[in-house]
């Protein structure tokens, strides 16, 4: 049946309604896994166990390089090719601890064996191997352009990792892996720790690649609705059957418990003249050895839930009241063959270690000796169920689907038992209800195991300022010690990369990428089935669309009484609805009927643009439930609970939360410095962005800040001002409930809902103008980061540019083009982007960038570029083949209705939609290039922020109106 692959198991597995197969290629031993079904989003993966030897980043590094151009695919970039011109729904690569994976999704069956072809060829037959620029590029290389200048190390993963390590939690993973399992794979960083990545040589990473990246070390998986043998065929043909097998030496290793616990100690990097005053890290983790598969990943979550997630959970309660830190989270081995159990505090100290010790210790005692209350144990059951079947329904459950195999496959288990949550879950359900399985497993593998680490994680002030020092001077020395002939090669390299980086593809080579017609595609837009009524006043949208059960109700309340004064506390309010306790319940008690009612309720403040009129925006509070059926009454019960009955009195709650919410503000502007860079600069300009600012953006968090540093003196005040404006929160205004589920179930959701709504009052005429003071105030925001996020944002509103959807055509051209050639594959960032948004506003970033005044001289030649473009008919054609897919999108059952909803309240529709697909497909190269005048116009407008590392704000401070220190 399956020529050239040996069957070794084939099963129906409810669970997942897929037909499964295993399967082993006879020739070489690739193991092969099957899933069909009826999903037309296909999904490929091939992957291959890593072993890193030492902390060099090799895996990380031959994960970018691969995919830099092969044997068939012979352009620089195919990957990037494929980003431009493919339907993909997903197109990535990931490294793991001990593992490295390439998956593609697509719903186009062309575009689909395009991608599986591309990714093998990139495997299997790198250009990496026989062009050392590639690894220069995406790994590191010196960089010296003349001889007088200062020698440099650049390179996009060792940016990447500069980023990554700025983020604490990235130090403190590390350690984890490190000190549980020091006689592992697991002791090693796969990622790279930058300032060890520039001892990896070019043989040695070639030498990686010959030993790993091969058929008999490689698990594939293909899933949905294509023709299984034609691919499983494609396959041996094509790549397979040109191997021969081999035995390769691919042990993660074993590792010995211990015969007591570890202390570990260990610095993180913060600015130099940061206070490094309770900043420090603690953790607490212990391995259980090796994991048993799904169950034991399960079991792990559930743990986590019911000690550390949930609110009241046991120890964050605990740890918290003892005033030793701020907030606390959960740590474990991820994605390792391990299983562990971890908690970790922020903003503590070290002489606090003791202390911490004690009261996890002497919590988990309690825990065994009293139980768990078994409504909180169901609770977790149930939330956990819950999340299976949503993640089972998603639109990614290929994806999905792949990640949970290859967590256990690889370590030789079978991939079907990762399939059965059904039999699972019910087996855990009755040992943890039943057998006291959670208390058994904290007792014996938690407060009584030896394997366990202690890890201290301290700040110290200008830790990357010392680490930079010494290599620039080591940088200075070893340049010293070379002769003229070497100097003059390190020049002679550098120049070849640029000339590299900065030379296109021939057409040649460009003909090699695979490309879709236009008639391969489908042109189909986004519909979504809406049936609209008025209650009175109430609105109410229903979507009869089939979701496994789950109904999905989303109550969306106006927020234009709230005044300008008022608007930072509506963010702080509802950071703080579910954790604070309501009039009939304590917070611990609601957090629990929460998961014994439904499948959660969670609540978003968005402002939205009207598509007929971009200058005006509506601020709303969305509040999303989801349930089964017979819970309808008791969930629409407990939201009115949150909405009417929350407490603002319990001083020590609100500022465990307050801190809680300033840590993981901080740790955000860090990670993903951009999205706050773009949202700052647009509030130059911007009603909306000006608004968001003080609900999400920089301004909120220096409201929280200082709310944090000065409670005692304003907490007062700022309940006061909570109790205000929480009663006016929800009111009868312009209120929409919008119900996602089948036909059969609308009736009773719409009366339950609008019954609950209409218990709320109704004010009159009090509708904020939300018109700001606003001024450009070229923002420097200077954190503890190591990289950069340079941010620009401008508006062509105010030069009559209304939005087409050949922008978003533009937007794809750019951001695949010019800024990633010249910010990421040149300049070292590890990425880049370019987009013109509805509301007609231009927005360029970067992403983790060592660079700061030569990525803002680069969005500047932007118009240039647009100008002097040169896009051949069929290279445009195939650009916006791969947007079409945009216009019709993946979503699930439960974004189908809300999307449906932000279009009834943005006033967009099916047929807006279909215009802007017309306006792209029509779209010529010379409406592209009419736009530079307006785009240098906007550019003009100079309303560029950078968040980034604190040295490089300061040194180009010429680049700035105002520099702000972010202080932790």
């Amino acid at each position: 049946m399956y020529k050239g692959y040996k069957l070794i198991q084939e099963k129906y597995i409810k669970d997942v309604n897929s037909d499964c197969i295993l399967l082993e290629h006879e020739k070489t031993g690739a193991r092969v896994f099957l899933m069909k079904n009826d999903d037309d989003n296909k999904t490929f993966s091939i992957g291959f166990k890593t072993i890193p030897t030492d902390n060099t980043g090799i895996c990380h590094i031959i994960e970018h390089c691969v995919l830099s151009g092969s044997r068939k695919f012979q352009t620089k970039e195919p990957f990037m090719d494929m980003v431009k011109i493919s339907t993909a729904t997903f197109l990535n690569a990931m490294t793991f601890p001990d593992k490295t994976v390439y998956p593609v999704s697509s719903r186009n069956e062309k575009d689909f064996k395009n991608l599986m072809d591309v990714y093998m060829d990139a495997v299997f037959y790198p250009a990496m191997k026989s062009d050392r620029r590639i690894f220069m590029q995406e790994g590191w290389h010196y960089e010296l352009e003349n001889e007088e200048d200062e020698l440099n190390i650049k390179g996009v993963v060792y940016n990447e990792m500069k980023g990554a390590y700025s983020v604490p939690e990235t130090t403190l993973y590390y350690r984890v892996n490190n000190a549980l399992c020091s006689d592992t794979v697991y002791a090693k960083e796969s990622g790279g720790e930058p300032y060890e990545i520039p001892n990896l040589t070019y043989e040695d990473f070639c030498e990686f690649h010959s030993k790993y990246y091969h058929p008999s070390n490689s698990y594939i998986y293909l899933y949905g609705d294509c023709d299984m043998e034609e691919r499983l065929e494609f396959l041996d043909r094509e790549y397979l059957s040109n191997f021969e097998k081999e035995e390769l030496d691919n042990f993660e290793g074993n590792q010995k418990p211990f015969e007591k616990p570890k202390n570990v100690f260990d610095e993180y990097s913060v600015s130099k003249d940061e206070d490094t005053k309770n900043k420090t890290f603690l953790a607490y983790v212990s391995c259980f050895g090796e994991s048993d598969g799904l169950k034991d990943g399960i079991i792990s979550r559930l743990l986590n839930e019911v000690l550390i997630e949930m609110q009241g959970a046991y120890l964050k309660e605990a740890l918290l009241k003892e005033n030793i830190c701020e907030d606390v989270s959960s740590i474990s081995m991820e994605s390792t063959k391990f299983s562990s159990f971890g908690v970790y505090v922020t903003n503590s100290e070290r002489e606090n270690l003791d202390k911490f010790k004690e009261v996890v210790e002497k919590t988990l005692a309690d825990v065994i000796k009293n139980g768990i209350e078994k409504e909180k144990l169901i609770a977790v059951l149930n939330r956990t169920e819950f999340s299976v079947r949503e993640l089972l329904n998603s639109t990614t459950a290929g994806i999905e689907c792949m990640l949970h195999i290859y967590e256990n496959w690889l370590y030789g288990k079978n991939p079907m038992e990762s399939l059965a949550f059904d039999d699972v879950l019910s087996e855990i359900r009755e040992e943890i209800l039943n057998n006291r399985l959670l208390e058994r497993i904290i007792e014996e593998k938690i407060l009584n195991n030896n394997h366990k680490a202690f890890i201290v994680l301290s700040p110290s002030a200008g830790l990357n300022d010392k680490k930079d020092l010494a290599q620039k001077e080591w940088l200075k020395r070893y340049k010293d010690s070379l002769n003229k002939i070497q100097v003059e090669k390190i020049i002679e390299n550098t120049k070849n990369l640029i000339e590299y980086q900065q030379t296109e593809s021939s057409d040649e080579q460009k003909a090699t990428i695979p490309k879709l017609k236009i008639e391969d595609i489908d042109k189909e837009t986004l519909k979504i089935p809406n049936d609209i009524d008025k209650v009175e006043d109430i609105t109410v949208l229903k979507h009869d669309i089939f979701t496994s059960g789950i109904n999905y109700v989303d109550i969306c309340f106006d927020l234009k009484h709230i005044s300008k004064d008022e608007i930072v506390y509506l963010s702080l309010i509802e950071n703080l609805l579910k954790s604070l306790d309501k009039k009939s319940m304590s917070y611990k008690d609601f957090s629990v009927e929460t998961f014994l009612r439904c499948g959660g309720i969670s609540t978003t403040i968005v402002t939205l643009t009207n598509s007929k009129n971009r200058e005006k925006f509506v601020p709303k509070i969305v509040v999303s439930v989801k349930f089964f059926s017979e819970k309808l009454k008791e969930t629409a019960e407990l939201v009115k609970v949150l909405l009417k009955e929350t407490i603002f009195t319990d001083k020590n709650r609100i500022k465990e939360e307050v801190l809680a919410i300033k840590g993981e503000l901080e740790q955000d502007v860090i990670g993903a410095g951009h999205l706050y860079g773009i949202n700052r600069a647009k509030s130059y300009y911007s009603n909306k962005a000006y608004y968001d600012e003080k609900v999400k953006g920089i301004d909120y968090l220096k409201f929280i800040q200082d709310l944090a540093e000065n409670f005692d003196e304003k907490i007062d005040n700022v309940i006061e001002k909570m109790k205000f404006v929480y009663n006016r929160m929800f009111k009868l205004n312009e209120t929409i409930v919008n119900i996602t589920t089948t036909e059969d179930n609308f009736d009773s959701i719409e009366k339950e809902f609008v019954g609950l709504v209409k218990e709320f009052p109704k004010i009159e005429d009090s509708s904020y103008d939300f018109t700001f003071e606003k001024e450009n105030l070229k923002e420097g925001i200077a954190t503890s980061s190591d990289v950069n996020y340079v941010a620009f944002a401008g508006d062509m509103k105010k030069y009559g540019v209304e939005y087409s959807g050949s922008f978003a055509l533009l937007s794809k051209i750019l951001s695949t083009t010019h800024m990633h050639n010249n910010i990421r594959a040149i300049g070292g960032a590890y990425g880049a982007g370019f987009s013109i948004t509805k509301d007609s506003e231009i927005i360029m970033f970067s992403y983790r960038d060592p660079n700061l005044k030569s990525t803002k001289e680069i969005f500047l030649t932007v118009g240039k570029y647009v100008s002097d473009m040169q896009i051949n008919d069929e290279d445009l054609e195939s650009f916006k083949i791969s947007l079409v897919k945009d216009f019709n999108p993946l979503l699930t059952p439960k974004h189908k209705g809300y999307t449906s909803m932000i279009m009834y309240i943005t006033g967009s529709d099916e047929k807006e939609l279909e215009i802007y697909l017309e306006e792209l497909l029509n779209a010529k190269l010379e409406d592209l290039k009419g736009l530079s005048e307006v785009i240098d116009k906007v550019l003009g407008q100079d309303t560029f922020v950078v968040v980034g590392n604190t040295n490089k704000i300061k040194e180009n401070s010429k680049e700035f109106n105002n520099i702000v220190v972010l202080k932790k």
